[in-house]
């Protein structure tokens, strides 16, 4: 009635609504729980949704419109269960086990664990708990569930009695009964539901009882003896009693469960106008205490976005489906969907968490707010005193610390007393009291079971206005003995710099901070440099610690490409590596190579306007088997410059989607060869297609995918990623099994199956995005022990419906599905991850990005790009017209919302170059010759992304493909072998002279002297020597004549040493432009023929072009602009 009746006011539109049931019908109308919204708060910063849910005495009937919804679905089992159980008679197939369950009973099926009916807007989960007769019933779930969760995060509950005369016995009984049954299952809950009844159909009241006040002052004084008249409500009283609460009347127990209590009358028919008034009140009503709940919970920090909101209802979901006893914890489930800030007040609160849930010794003398806090304190000093000297902050320690650090202190310390500190009260019989701060007045003292035992506000164990003065003074003092021990270190040894010597006094700090903490082992976080307090994370160590760039280089021995860790500088008596660990490090200014391989192109079904989809199993996918097009051209490319030298050592960073995200895993994180790779995926399609019993059986086939959720068993594909990648972790994690960390960043797509958002799984860190407007986010768990392994990355962006199912993964019950359902050529991911990881080279242009599709029909993709640019609506919207589909309801829904709006990859390609390289200032013009495409045109219909057996027409097709296109591929694989080549500047060269600017440096190779890839890279090298020809660079500035130009030979002597020494040496260089803000270009000629892409024979080294003269003044001016916006809004935010 409150839906229709606003719908009115907004000219005439058409919102959902609960259907009503018939005064004659016995059987309630709808199941389940669905929610509705309010038409006039529809478009507000706060609207309102109406929460419908079956009747909590509607028995065990099953209600009309869950009858009609699982009808299809109950007939097309049944016939496959009759089928199959003849088939297993007769031997002709294998008999399903019997279900347990008639089609119309009102009892839950838990024989088989399947979801079904699953959309865009709707949800089914496993009930774990039904395992009895009793648990199994659907009264049952109705009444222990929808109670708990509707409880847990309703604003307001609203209870609708026909006759008042009945309210103590049926209203009053549900109002306690829902409260007593929930209440003790949700900890750190923001604010109780506020109740409001409204008593319908009322006929002959006095004319003031229509006045909200006064009914509800009448209706509780009438039943405000009630709970001494009724044992059950008595017993009630007096549990309340026995905690500390007054309870002398009906409501001061109904205050127990609810916010608020309001009574309100609605007339019976014909008192039209009155009725409408009614309404109006009742609408003013409830957006009242929503607003009151709002304000509550906005004044705890806890409340919800939509976003957010639709993440915990479905956390709740899983959670009390899996448990009804264990209370649901607000504050632990907002933590990990609200990450702690990566600033210095964030980044010292993540220590003080692990402090506080890993320290054996802090816990056991009580692991209290103030001793947590005092413990960190020359900790905090320490990294204070190291920052100010790395940034090269003017003012001593003391001053920086209140100008500038001190409000990231307290923000700190306020935000661990908050959200992480748990109330200090205790019982002898009950236990401590496990709600926090911000989660705790509502319901008072309440144990880890959610048992209310005592009435009470938050208790601490630190006053937090005192303390917070008495710690800055603690961290002030501190610095003043740091600060002078500082002076007297770096006066005593003067040939040492100020940040070594920093440096050095920070790592004492280190080692005994961590050894007063006891178990160091533990402290280990992959968002907070646990060393310096101040940097994100990048580096893992093999004790399992993740350290930042700043502090590897500062504890580690620097080469021009790595740096050697012999000891974890957080425990450096404990660890000692022989040989060292080794830490890629890209050289300063030198350029970014990415690699990017596709998943599946739209099939051309899903995106013609009106083709009808009879089944998505029907149409192409450019994952699956096709990824074998992907490894010969990738094999193509490493053959030219040797098969000893694997192609990611020429990649920085790699980008895959589905088939393409498994290559990648394969390449950057287990480091396989490319021949290894062609081995493993055939290995992996070979077992991965595994059909299901009545495969190839018409109708029955389509039965059977309708009846496991997905064409293929998806349990041997798993086992079969889990045999090849094993449970390394995807990023961070113990290694014993390497002398150095992953050489090659690798992203990987996928999808969240619940809010269809757009993720990346990484084997790297990187700074979150300022850009709200990102396509995608990258995931990264709170906790490491929640990290991805490789084969579950493999797995979750591999997840294509309705071949496979989709990936839960087991400790967090996430579930993902394919990434191609975004990012089927991931070129956008690979652009925007590159410019994230590595900010010094964002606005400039890469060495290379090369994509590489899973191959095309030429004729096919021309149709198909033509279609779709021409057969699009005004509005935006594709004409594709479905008829019902024999697949899996939810996979088919999320599918085919996808592909409607899917472009094939080379037109993602296309719009790429177009829209984003084309809007970039700094994009040169080369860049055309940097950005690289191939796709395979394979000269017939691409396969399905299960045609195992199309396989070796698929390998033949693409050599024939490459062999057409060998100049092509060269030209990819002499660009990588020049961007192996950068250009490193001797510090302080860059001077004013005659004829402009000058500075000197020297060429040198990424890879590490006396390395085997150094002599596999002159071995190559050799084989460009023809004749009289040698490999030289040209050094020039952009704009003048090619006879202005330097040529610096590369000779064959020097060719020689790397080929049988692997050292690479040329003489220091002299780089002349006219201007300051000149740009030079380095290149690198390999031959003399040109090449047919670039249209010449010179290839850029790394970094290249670059305004060499004053890119070091504008780094620095970026750097600190950075560090500047990066601590402020950090305050700001926290």
């Amino acid at each position: 009635m409150l839906i229709d009746r606003l719908a009115m006011l907004d000219r005439g539109a058409k919102y959902p609504s609960p259907v009503t049931s018939s005064n004659n019908d016995r059987l309630p109308t709808t199941g389940d729980v669905h929610l509705y919204a309010d038409p006039m708060s529809y478009n507000t910063q706060a609207p309102v949704l109406y929460a419908d849910c079956e009747g909590l005495d509607g028995g065990e009937a099953v209600p009309a419109g869950l009858r009609h919804r699982t009808k299809g679905k109950e007939e097309a089992l049944g016939i496959l269960n009759d089928v199959t159980n003849v088939m297993g008679k007769t031997g002709l197939g294998r008999s399903p086990k019997p279900s347990t369950a008639s089609r119309s009973s009102g009892v839950i099926d838990t024989s088989s664990k399947r979801k079904f009916g699953k959309s865009r807007y709707a949800s089914q989960r496993d009930l774990e708990w039904a395992v009895t007769p009793e648990t199994k019933k659907r009264e049952y779930a109705v009444t222990q569930l929808y109670p708990r969760l509707l409880y847990t995060f309703s604003d307001v509950v609203v209870f609708v009695l026909r006759n008042p005369r009945a309210f103590e016995s049926t209203v009053l009984d549900k109002l306690l009964e829902w409260g007593s049954a929930s209440i003790d299952k949700s900890l750190n809950q923001p604010a109780l539901p506020h109740a409001v009844i409204v008593l319908n159909a009322t006929d002959n009241v006095d004319d003031d009882e229509w006045n909200i006040e006064t009914a509800t002052a009448r209706l509780l004084d009438d039943i405000s003896g009630a709970i001494f008249r009724e044992p059950r409500f008595e017993e009630q009283a007096r549990l309340w009693q026995a905690i500390g609460r007054t309870i002398n009347t009906t409501k001061d127990l109904l205050d127990c469960y609810y916010a608020s209590i309001t009574v309100i009358r609605v007339p019976s028919r014909g008192r039209y106008m009155l009725m409408d008034d009614q309404m109006g009140k009742l609408f003013e009503l409830i957006n009242k205490r929503c607003q009151a709940s709002l304000l509550t919970k906005k004044r705890v920090r806890m409340l919800a976005t939509a976003d957010k909101l639709q993440v915990y209802l479905h956390a709740a979901y899983d959670h009390f489906s899996r448990d009804l006893d264990t209370p649901f914890d607000f504050v632990k489930e907002a933590l990990k969907h609200n990450p702690i800030p990566q600033d210095f007040s964030g980044n010292i609160l993540n220590l003080a968490i692990s402090i506080g849930n890993n320290s054996t010794k802090i816990s056991q003398n009580g692991g209290g707010t103030q001793q947590i806090f005092e413990n960190m304190v020359p900790m905090i000093s320490s990294c204070i005193m190291l920052d100010s000297v790395r940034q090269n902050i003017l003012g001593t320690p003391v001053r920086l610390l209140d100008d500038a650090y001190v409000d990231f202190c307290n923000v700190a310390l306020e935000g661990y007393a908050d959200f992480y500190a748990p109330c200090t009260f205790s019982h002898p019989k009950y236990g401590k009291c496990y709600n926090v701060k911000f989660g705790h007045d509502p319901k008072g003292h309440q144990n880890k079971h959610g048992r209310i035992f005592a009435a009470g506000s938050y208790q601490s164990d630190v006053d937090l206005q005192d303390f917070a003065g008495q710690w800055i003074d603690q961290i002030r003092n501190h610095l003043r003995q740091l600060h002078a021990r500082f002076q007297e270190a770096t006066s005593r040894v003067r040939e040492q710099s100020e940040q070594k010597v920093a440096a050095d006094l920070h790592r004492y700090q280190l080692n005994d901070f961590y050894f007063s903490l006891g178990n160091v082992g533990d402290f280990i976080s992959h968002s907070t440099c646990f060393s310096c307090l101040r940097e994100l994370p990048e580096h893992p160590l093999p004790c399992g610690h993740v350290l930042c760039l700043p502090c590897i280089q500062a504890y580690g021995i620097k080469a021009h490409t790595t740096v050697e860790m012999k000891r974890c500088p957080l425990h450096e008596r404990e660890t000692m590596w022989e040989p060292a660990w080794t830490v890629v490090v890209k050289p300063q200014f030198a350029g970014a190579r990415v690699l990017c391989l596709d998943g599946y192109d739209a099939p051309s079904a899903a995106i013609l306007p009106g083709i009808k989809l009879c089944s998505l199993a029907d149409v192409s996918y450019s994952g699956g088997v096709r990824g074998i097009v992907e490894l010969h051209v990738l094999r193509a490319i490493e053959r030219v410059f040797g098969e000893r030298l694997p192609i990611q050592l020429f990649f920085d960073l790699i980008v895959g989607t589905s088939t393409g995200g498994i290559i990648a895993l394969g390449l950057g994180v287990n480091n396989w060869s490319v021949e290894e790779c062609i081995k493993t995926f055939k290995h992996l399609c070979a077992d991965a297609f595994r059909p299901r019993e009545l495969s190839g059986i018409p109708l029955l086939e389509k039965l059977v995918t309708i009846n496991h959720g997905s064409i293929y068993k998806t349990k041997p594909f798993e086992a079969l990623l889990r045999e090849k990648f094993q449970d390394r972790p995807l990023f961070g994690g113990a290694n014993d099994h390497s002398q150095s960390e992953m050489l090659t960043k690798v992203a990987v797509t996928s999808t969240t199956s619940i809010d269809q958002h757009s993720v990346i799984l990484t084997n790297y860190n990187r700074p979150d995005s300022m850009d709200d407007e990102l396509p995608y986010r990258l995931f990264r768990s709170n906790e490491p022990s929640q990290e991805f392994k490789a084969w579950e990355a493999a797995r979750a962006t591999s997840a294509a419906p309705p071949f496979f199912k989709s990936f839960t993964k087991a400790d967090t019950k996430s579930s993902y599905l394919d990434g191609a359902l975004y990012h089927n050529c991931p070129v956008l991911v690979a652009h925007h991850e590159r410019r994230m990881i590595w900010p010094d080279i964002a606005d400039t242009v890469p060495d290379i990005l090369l994509s590489i599709g899973t191959g095309m029909n030429g004729l096919d993709n021309e149709i198909q790009s033509t279609a779709h640019r021409t057969e699009i609506l005004k509005g935006g919207e594709t004409v594709t017209k479905r008829k019902r589909t024999f697949l899996p309801v939810q996979l088919a829904q999320i599918a085919a919302d996808r592909f409607d709006r899917i472009l094939s990859c080379n037109a993602i390609w296309s719009d790429f170059k177009t829209d984003i390289l084309s809007q970039n200032s700094h994009v040169t013009r080369d860049s055309h010759r940097r950005h690289i495409r191939v796709n395979p045109d394979l000269r017939f219909k691409v396969p399905r992304l299960d045609a195992v057996n199309e396989l070796d027409s698929l390998e033949r097709a693409t050599k024939r493909y490459l062999n057409l296109n060998r100049g092509k591929i060269k030209e990819i694989a002499h660009r990588l072998v020049a961007s192996c080549f950068f250009f490193e500047k001797d510090v302080g060269s860059v001077r004013q002279v005659k004829e402009g600017f000058e500075c000197t440096g020297r060429i040198h190779c990424r890879f590490a002297n006396s390395s085997n890839e150094m002599k596999y890279l002159g071995e190559f090298l050799r084989t460009c020597l023809r004749g009289d020809f040698e490999p030289y660079f040209v050094v020039e500035e952009a704009g003048t004549l090619p006879d202005d130009a330097s040529k610096i030979p590369m000779p064959e002597a020097n060719i020689t040493d790397m080929y049988l020494r692997g050292t690479f040496k040329l003489k220091r260089i002299r780089v002349v432009v006219s201007k300051e803000l000149s740009t030079t270009n380095i290149f690198l000629c390999l031959r003399t023929e040109l090449y047919p892409h670039s249209s010449n024979a010179f290839l850029p080294i790394s970094g290249f072009p670059r305004e060499m003269m004053s890119e070091d003044s504008q780094r620095k001016s970026e750097f600190l602009s950075v560090r500047l916006v990066s601590m402020f809004t950090g305050n700001m935010s926290g």
